[in-house]
């Protein structure tokens, strides 16, 4: 079998997986996100005065897209990867002539596919309920895929480190979650006092959340310039990570 050969098909096996199921992996994060508008948009925003110029429905929409697209590029990869491993299906991937860096891509476009998706419809519906402004459309999309990314080989890494389902839930419950709430998705961190203001700046979500509201709004709370260095750095890190773990075999067979 052609490497490529191989390499497409796993990409068509991920596709396929999610979007087999779009009932569970498509639909339940769109409507999560469209109820997160109507209850912190409509309903508690009319209370909350302007951020940086905009509403506050405006203002959060940025960061509850790139929450959507983090958690499904996540758990995409995360729960593919982890199934094959306990399914054995892992070891036809191993022994098939399909270098370790075309296998990891093959979960990591799954991810990243899946990721566009949620993030692309969320921003639709957005953009058809509250006339969501896009400052820079070609910036968008490059944030989107970049947030995917980081997240799908994060997953990745998560699956090979997991040996049952609860050890991906602690990944899921108490890094990635509480760095999201705590990334500025609800609000900029210059509303926050002294020392949570300072330990903004350790997060990483946070570089996400505030330059993919700089691509849609145009405002930011740091230099656009400083998060782009921060996502850039992080998707190499994390997918350089993955493909290295894969192709020492870290765990590969349970």
């Amino acid at each position: 079998m052609n490497s490529w050969t191989g390499f497409f098909t796993l990409i068509e096996r991920e596709a396929y997986r999610f979007g087999r199921l779009a009932s569970q992996t498509i639909i339940p994060p769109v409507i999560m996100t469209t109820l997160f508008v109507l209850i912190f948009g409509y309903s508690l925003g009319e209370g909350i005065r302007q951020i940086s110029g905009f509403s506050y429905i405006h203002y959060i929409l940025p960061g509850l897209a790139g929450m959507a697209v983090i958690n499904n590029a996540y758990s995409n990869s995360s729960t593919s990867l982890f199934m094959a491993r306990m399914d054995r299906s892992i070891e036809t991937m191993i022994v098939a002539p399909i270098p370790a860096f075309k296998v990891v891509a093959a979960f990591v476009i799954g991810g990243l596919v899946r990721g566009l998706t949620v993030g692309s419809l969320t921003l639709l519906i957005a953009t058809m309920l509250t006339k969501l402004p896009f400052a820079h459309v070609g910036l968008t999309l490059l944030y989107l895929v970049a947030i995917a990314v980081i997240f799908s080989s994060l997953g990745i890494i998560s699956a090979l480190w997991a040996e049952d389902w609860d050890h991906l839930a602690v990944m899921t419950n108490f890094v990635i979650t509480p760095s999201i709430y705590l990334g500025g998705v609800f609000y900029s961190i210059h509303m926050l006092p002294g020392v949570w203001h300072r330990i903004s700046y350790f997060n990483p979500i946070f570089y996400l959340i505030d330059g993919f509201r700089f691509a849609i709004l145009g405002v930011s709370d740091v230099n656009p310039a400083c998060s782009a260095a921060v996502i850039l750095g992080v998707a190499t890190v994390t997918l350089a990570t993955a493909i290295y773990l894969f192709r020492i075999g870290y765990k590969l067979i349970v």
